[in-house]
């Protein structure tokens, strides 16, 4: 009787200790927002408002050099919630044909965090009964534990909510309507009156993300969890524009990154290297569980800084590309392994939903598109690109070749080639049967929102540019 009383308080107290354990552990909410750069008030963007935003920046840590280590969605997020490089893991082709489990020795931050006793949920921004985007490049099934924090049920829990904006098309913030000729100089592309009017309309889609995520964090205040939630605020790559999405320029691969735990991390801006392969090893060491050694991220929270950012891309629908990047936060070198390939390859996703596609092919035929922006119509690409980060933030001075600039482009070089022995030492690639598949599946889609629209795939150059101009209320096309 007295042993088997004993061992009853000793399970007792043993269940207590582990679920004050539980308690103890900080909830981490994820809100994750498709298409985004730092095109944000508090990253300084003075024609957008953003105030959800700019206070959880002021309250958190704000991360000034935050990159996307791919530039399209079901890579990027392959590649953090596993905290892999997608190359490693067979899931760099976007919309990959033949998907493959992954590894059997990589789990998914999902996973490891049920482990540990985490009530997991993904809930869409349109609401926390619907689930949250996934798409990923593997077959392995994530199994959530439901769609809502609030049925964690006295568990710690780690929560996800995903937003589509500013993710194209685009939606007008009626209450706070942004005007075209009231933006100030376009970052990287040319002073048109019909990309004035697409760029405000992406900022608007931004203001609407900020009110949602406004939505969101006033439920956590509402629900007396704000001050043990760490919350993660991050785009999933670049903003949905020509040059940016699916390149690894910066527009294409620098996001936002706010952070904040009132109970654990002092405000601050911060200006090191980090790269989303580095948000599923930072989420396991917030609830003190171990960073597995096969991840490629490594806490962003902790005295180690990254060197270097790596960037991937491949095939996006049906253009097909092989590029990689790395940079120190001051050069970037850009390897172009398909460098026959032209920038404006046919794209049918950006022909259908991007105005700058056709626009620029329009203007080019008739001579009018100036340097630098003619650069990007060129029939090919150079190898390698190195610039020079701080005087060309938007990357056309192009150095690589340059005597001057030749150690730092051997250093880069190196640097990226012996660690894409690494990072692609499993890469599988397609057969010519998925990539018929993949050319066919875009060209329906283009076809299909054409032929929606009014238009037959084939139009001319002309007619479309005239069609985006009455999509935008513009007098003259």
């Amino acid at each position: 009787m007295r042993v088997s009383l004993i061992f009853f308080l000793l399970a007792a107290w043993f269940a207590f200790s582990c679920a004050q354990q539980e308690k103890s552990k900080p909830n981490i909410l994820w809100i994750v927002s498709d298409d985004l750069s730092p095109d944000l008030g508090c990253y300084g963007n003075s024609d957008v408002q953003t105030p959800n935003l700019d206070a959880l920046a002021h309250q958190g840590v704000k991360f000034t050099k935050a990159y996307a280590n791919t530039p399209i969605c079901s890579p990027s997020r392959s590649s953090f919630i596993t905290g892999m490089y997608p190359s490693t893991i067979n899931a760099l082709q976007h919309r990959t044909m033949t998907m493959q489990p992954l590894p059997d020795h990589v789990s998914t931050i999902v996973s490891l965090m049920q482990k540990a006793g985490y009530f997991c949920t993904n809930a869409s921004g349109k609401g926390f009964d619907k689930n949250g985007k996934r798409d990923y490049n593997f077959s392995t099934d994530i199994k959530y534990d439901g769609t809502d924090w609030r049925d964690a049920d006295g568990q710690p829990f780690f929560a996800q909510v995903q937003f589509k904006y500013p993710h194209r098309p685009f939606e007008m913030d009626e209450g706070h309507l942004i005007h075209p000729e009231q933006i100030g100089e376009l970052p990287c592309y040319p002073d048109h009156p019909l990309l004035k009017a697409d760029w405000a309309a992406y900022l608007s889609d931004i203001q609407l993300l900020d009110t949602e995520v406004g939505k969101v964090l006033k439920r956590l205040e509402e629900d007396g969890l704000a001050e043990n939630t760490v919350v993660m605020f991050f785009g999933d790559h670049g903003r949905p524009h020509l040059r940016d999405k699916q390149f690894l320029y910066e527009g294409g691969l620098k996001v936002p990154l706010i952070v904040r735990w009132p109970q654990g991390l002092q405000p601050a801006v911060d200006d090191q290297l980090v790269s989303l392969v580095d948000v599923a090893a930072t989420t396991l060491e917030l609830a003190g569980l171990d960073i597995p050694d096969y991840m490629h991220g490594q806490s962003f929270l902790d005295e180690t800084e990254r060197e270097f950012v790596f960037g991937f891309r491949g095939r996006a629908g049906d253009a097909v590309d092989d590029i990689r990047s790395i940079t120190d936060g001051e050069y970037k070198l850009i390897w172009n392994r398909l460098p026959q390939q032209p920038y404006m390859q046919l794209s049918s996703y950006k022909k259908a939903m991007y105005p700058a596609f056709t626009l620029y092919h329009y203007l080019d035929s008739l001579g009018q598109l100036s340097e630098p922006y003619n650069q990007f119509m060129a029939d090919s690409r150079p190898e390698f690109e190195l610039y020079h980060l701080d005087s060309d933030p938007c990357e056309y001075q192009n150095l690589s070749g340059q005597k001057t600039y030749a150690g730092i482009e051997e250093k880069l070089k190196h640097q990226l080639q012996e660690s894409l022995l690494e990072f692609e030492q499993n890469a599988v690639g397609e057969t010519l049967a998925d990539l018929k598949k993949a050319k066919q599946g875009s060209y329906n889609y283009s076809k299909k929102v054409m032929e929606r629209d009014g238009f037959d795939v084939d139009a001319p150059l002309s007619a479309w540019v005239n069609y985006w101009y009455t999509y935008y209320g513009l007098k003259d096309g």
